[in-house]
């Protein structure tokens, strides 16, 4: 008879939708207590009902664990989980690591130096020439670039980046047989060949709202640093700015046009006490003083 591992357990878990996120974080801490300093303090303060505990651990027990796990190999997709050598140090190291990362393509790139560029979706010229000017040097400088594959600036960032003979990583907000948004199909592709593609969802979890503000604390928690190119001032950018804040990460913020609502969330970060930056040798000298 085989015997769950605890790393079958979380991949369990990470499918079964009838408990919310942090009922599957108080489950897992019930069942690993070793967990508990990794887990947010929501989640402890989650209170699973006995009905749903006892069905959890049914699901547990009756559902076959190999063929779930030969559906991941039969896509390449490779997963690891919170507390195994192969995560992410600087994603452990944050306020709220995902439990498991479900991860396509070049894993050793989640060892290396990251920088998080996120920025508007809707962006303008000045947004892509502002990059075209700043990645050439990061990525002749090795930094792999973090992104959300978002259109606008997340994917100028990735093209840019690929383009230029550097690598990328790109956390989305799905399961990774899942494209969002469509058009950029072929890049996500691409990316999960030569490159990294990322996320916490399993297979088959299509995009939800909620879904992309948890996705940018991967960014946050994944990069040294944050780069803000063109952000409004209520936006998914300043979600990832603070959240680096919160974890101690540099946030660098392009300045912009008083005039112009798209600089508005980056003129504010700088207010707040963010980098300006106008040149990537701007964040290289940063980070070797």
């Amino acid at each position: 008879m085989y015997l769950l591992t605890k790393e079958d357990i979380i991949l369990l878990t990470s499918h079964y939708s009838q408990l919310t996120r942090q009922e599957k974080w108080s489950m897992l801490v019930f069942l690993y207590p070793d967990m508990k300093d990794k887990a947010p303090k929501r989640a402890l303060q989650a209170n699973v009902a006995s009905e749903k505990r006892a069905s959890f651990l049914r699901y547990l027990k009756n559902t076959p664990i190999m063929q779930l796990k030969d559906q991941y190999k039969r896509a390449s997709i490779d997963y690891v989980c919170l507390g195994s050598a192969d995560y992410p140090y600087m994603l452990e190291h944050s306020y709220d690591p995902p439990f498991i990362l479900f991860i396509k393509g070049n894993a050793s790139l989640l060892k290396r130096i990251s920088l998080g560029v996120v920025g508007a979706r809707e962006c303008s010229a000045y947004g892509i020439h502002a990059l075209k000017k700043l990645l050439p040097p990061l990525v002749d400088s090795s930094l792999v670039i973090t992104s959300g594959l978002a259109k606008g600036i997340d994917r100028a960032a990735h093209e840019l980046t690929i383009n230029g003979g550097g690598e990328t990583i790109a956390v989305i907000g799905t399961g990774l047989d899942v494209c969002y948004p469509r058009e950029n199909r072929d890049l996500q592709s691409l990316i999960s060949q030569s490159h990294l593609l990322i996320s916490e969802y399993p297979l088959k979890t299509a995009p939800k709202k909620h879904h992309f503000p948890m996705r940018n604390r991967i960014i946050a928690g994944l990069s040294k640093g944050v780069l803000v190119v063109e952000s409004r001032e209520r936006s998914g950018s300043l979600i990832t700015a603070r959240m680096a804040l919160e974890e101690g990460r540099d946030v660098f913020s392009i300045p912009g046009s008083i005039l112009s609502d798209l600089s508005g969330g980056c003129n504010e970060l700088l207010k707040l006490g963010a980098i300006p930056v106008t040149s990537g040798e701007d964040i290289l000298m940063n980070w070797t003083e």
